[in-house]
C-alpha cells in the first residue's frame, strides 16, 4: 500500500508539472557511484559481468568527460555532501578485487582523461597470480602504492572475498582488520574504505567496523545515490550500481547512472531499495 500511495504522489507532481524540476533539484545534492571489476576480455570460464573491455570502458569515460561529470573518489565525495554543495555531475567510480588490468588499462586511462578512481582490493590476492580459470594476475603493492601516490583510492574488500554474512562470525573481525595492517605495513598509509564482497553485510558487520576508527565509509550492493542522508546517517551503506559490457558503449553507463538517479530518488520520496524493482513497470513509463 506505501509504494502505491508513493507512487501516486510522484504521478500527482508529474501531472502538475513539477517532478523534472524536483527530480533535478535532488541530483544537485546527490552522487551516484558506478562498480567496474576487470577492464580486459573475458577469460575463459568467468562470467562476462566481471569484465568490461578497455574501448568499451574509454566510451564509458569519454562520455562521462563529454557530459561534464566530475570523477572523484569517494571520501571527496563525502567531504562535498557534508559541506551541501551543489554535486550536479558528480560520480565516483569503484573498481573490485583487484586485477592487474586495473593497473596497466583503467588507471591510464583515468589519467588521459583527468579521472580518479576507487580500487578495493582483496588482500590474500595482491601480486597472485593464478592458472585455476586461467592466468588471472593482480595488482601488487608497488603497483597500488603508485595509484595512490597519484591520487587514486586505495581501499578493502576484505581478506578473503568471502561474503562476510555467510561466514563464522568469529572470522568476520579478520577479514576486516587484517587489511588495515597488511596495506599499512606494506605502503605506508592507513585506508578509510571497505567495499562488501558481493554487497552483502548486515547489522553484525555493521557494528564489527564501527569498532575500527581507521575505517570511514562502506559500499554496499544498494543501487542508488549518496547523499548527506547517506554520508551522516548510513556511512557504510554507500550506494552503488554494476557497469556491464551490454555492446551498447556509452549507452550502458548512461542507463546505469539514470537508474543509480532514479532509484536515490524514489528512495528519498519513501520507497525501500527492496520495493523500486517492483514498481519498474512504473519507472518505465515515467519520463525524467
Amino acid at each position: 500500500m506505501r509504494i502505491l500511495l508513493v507512487v501516486a504522489a510522484v504521478a500527482a507532481m508529474a501531472f502538475q508539472g513539477r517532478i523534472r524540476e524536483d527530480f533535478e533539484n535532488y541530483k544537485m545534492h546527490a552522487i551516484p557511484a558506478l562498480m567496474y571489476h576487470s577492464i580486459g576480455t573475458v577469460p575463459e570460464g568467468w562470467s562476462p559481468d566481471l569484465c568490461v573491455p578497455p574501448a568499451a570502458f574509454e566510451e564509458h569515460l569519454k562520455y562521462l568527460k563529454e557530459q561534464g561529470f566530475n570523477v572523484i573518489t569517494a571520501p571527496q565525495a563525502m567531504i562535498l555532501l557534508k559541506s551541501r554543495q551543489n554535486v550536479m555531475n558528480t560520480v565516483i567510480l569503484t573498481f573490485d578485487d583487484g586485477y592487474e588490468d586495473n593497473y596497466t588499462i583503467a588507471f591510464p586511462l583515468l589519467k588521459k582523461y583527468g579521472f580518479l578512481g576507487n580500487f578495493y582490493i582483496v588482500g590474500k590476492d595482491v601480486g597472485l597470480v593464478t592458472n585455476q580459470v586461467g592466468v588471472i594476475r593482480y595488482m601488487d603493492f608497488s603497483q597500488l602504492k603508485e595509484m595512490h601516490r597519484q591520487g587514486m583510492e586505495i581501499g578493502s574488500h576484505t581478506m578473503s572475498h568471502d561474503p562476510l554474512t555467510t561466514m563464522k562470525p568469529n572470522f568476520v573481525p579478520w577479514e576486516i582488520y587484517q587489511p588495515l595492517n597488511l596495506f599499512y605495513e606494506k605502503m605506508g598509509f592507513w585506508i578509510s574504505g571497505i567495499a562488501f564482497p558481493n554487497g552483502a553485510y548486515n547489522d553484525s558487520v555493521i557494528t564489527e567496523i564501527r569498532k575500527y576508527v581507521k575505517y570511514e565509509y562502506g559500499f554496499s550492493g544498494q543501487p542508488g545515490c549518496n547523499t548527506l542522508k547517506t554520508v551522516t546517517e548510513t556511512p557504510f551503506e554507500l550506494r552503488r550500481a554494476g557497469v556491464y559490457d551490454m555492446g551498447r558503449g556509452s549507452e550502458d553507463v548512461g542507463k546505469v547512472l539514470r537508474k543509480c538517479y532514479i532509484y536515490g530518488y524514489l528512495e528519498e520520496k519513501g520507497v525501500p531499495v527492496r520495493w523500486i524493482d517492483k514498481g519498474r513497470q512504473f519507472l518505465q513509463k515515467v519520463s525524467f
